[in-house]
């Protein structure tokens, strides 16, 4: 399907395993800690299902809490300018409700934040299969066509080194780059499980753990919300390394091939 053009902006792609790992706040810890850093960063999730309705409109909860957080200026419809009502993937909540996902107010949106910020953090919806148009165009077409590197969130237990190398694997085959996992909700007090499979997770997928964010009870609260930001400030110094790693070897791959 032919897609908008966009300027290629600077960023990272934030996607989990499955719904619910805690995306949404491994997202906006990211974009608050790049502007703790003194980086232009902005949050950015193109479309959210799911999302309740007050006074008339539909509100996208996951960038009013990243706008929070982050203390970002930019009005809610800027950060996600496709909300839909249903708690389904966004391509089926779009079908039931008789509207278009508009990839065109989404493109605007991304330049137009593109333009003011240095960097972005884009959220998707789910993983990279769930469907964003009919079962067109999923979250994976959404990275391809971002140009972003990625970004993994994976839940910490038993049965996460299936799910997380997948789709780590799903996404290099589809031809993205993946910078690294984040384990989030890791227990004080991890099983056997959980403390064996961020090593197993590195040598499977072939990337990098870039860290473990703890699991808070109080996030609300002014000592958890300090608690997770400096666990996420780890995670940005991490993927700072990371991307700086792979630029080096790329830049070393096309050095050799001239």
């Amino acid at each position: 399907m032919p897609l908008p053009k966009l300027s290629r902006g600077k960023g990272v792609f934030v996607t989990g395993t499955d719904t619910g790992v805690g995306k949404t706040w491994v997202a906006a810890g990211l974009t608050a800690v790049a502007r703790q850093w003194g980086l232009k960063a902005a949050y950015f999730k193109p479309i959210q299902s799911g999302c309740p309705e007050k006074q008339g409109r539909l509100l996208p909860t996951d960038a009013q809490l990243a706008k929070e957080l982050a203390g970002l200026p930019e009005p809610l419809e800027q950060l996600t300018p496709v909300a839909l009502h249903l708690p389904l993937a966004p391509g089926v909540a779009a079908a039931r409700a008789g509207v278009t996902v508009d990839l065109h107010r989404v493109a605007a949106a991304y330049e137009y934040l593109a333009a003011k910020y240095d960097f972005l953090v884009v959220e998707g919806a789910g993983g990279l299969y769930v469907p964003l148009l009919n079962t067109h165009f999923l979250v994976l077409d959404m990275i391809r066509w971002l140009h972003l590197p990625l970004l993994v969130v994976a839940r910490p237990g038993l049965g996460t080194i299936n799910h997380t190398v997948l789709t780590v694997k799903a996404a290099q085959h589809a031809g993205l780059p993946v910078v690294g996992v984040v384990l989030n909700r890791f227990p004080a007090n991890p099983s056997l499980a959980e403390s064996t499979n961020p090593e197993v997770i590195e040598k499977l997928a072939g990337v990098p753990i870039l860290g473990r964010v703890p699991d808070l009870a109080d996030l609300d609260s002014p000592a958890g919300r300090g608690t997770f930001l400096a666990a996420m400030d780890k995670v940005c110094h991490n993927f700072a390394q990371a991307c700086a790693a792979r630029a080096f070897i790329e830049c070393m791959i096309v050095e050799e091939g001239v």
